[in-house]
């Protein structure tokens, strides 16, 4: 099976909106873009979300625990269909978050997702990220939404 460019480029636009629907802390918007069983899954941190309203949740306290000082950055993907199954995608990407006040590397990693086609639309179905690099103070954050 072979995903049509049209499901190719509705994929690399789920994720543009998701890094700004991230970095704005829009906590319906980012669950919205989840399937209603969707896991969110932070591994260098050891935090997990499953459906829509414990995303939602998390993406509530994000902004009072870690601020808005930086953006994200998803590049180099990797998408690839998923054998037997015409409405699901894996794809796995490069994930970089840049402080805006300093413009220093928050946190560096990948992230390794899962979609689903829910109704024509692009869904994560599963999102893992998996950290390479974390600045301290970002750490010190993910401390404190396990709270």
């Amino acid at each position: 099976m072979t995903l049509t460019l049209e499901d190719r480029e509705a994929i690399r636009d789920l994720f543009a909106r998701q890094n700004l629907a991230y970095d704005r802390r829009e906590a319906e918007r980012t669950a919205a873009m989840f399937t209603e069983d969707g896991v969110l899954e932070l591994m260098g941190s050891d935090l997990r979300f499953e459906g829509r309203d414990s995303i939602r949740s998390y993406m509530g306290r994000l902004l009072e625990v870690t601020g808005d000082d930086y953006r994200h950055w998803t590049n180099s993907l990797a998408i690839e269909a998923v054998e037997g199954a015409p409405d699901e995608a894996r794809v796995e990407c490069y994930i970089a978050a840049f402080g805006m006040n300093d413009g220093a590397l928050r946190l560096a990693g990948r992230y390794f997702d899962h979609l689903r086609k829910v109704d024509g639309e692009w869904l994560f179905a599963h999102r893992r990220y998996e950290r390479e690099y974390n600045l301290g103070t970002h750490s010190a954050a993910s401390s404190r939404l396990r709270e």
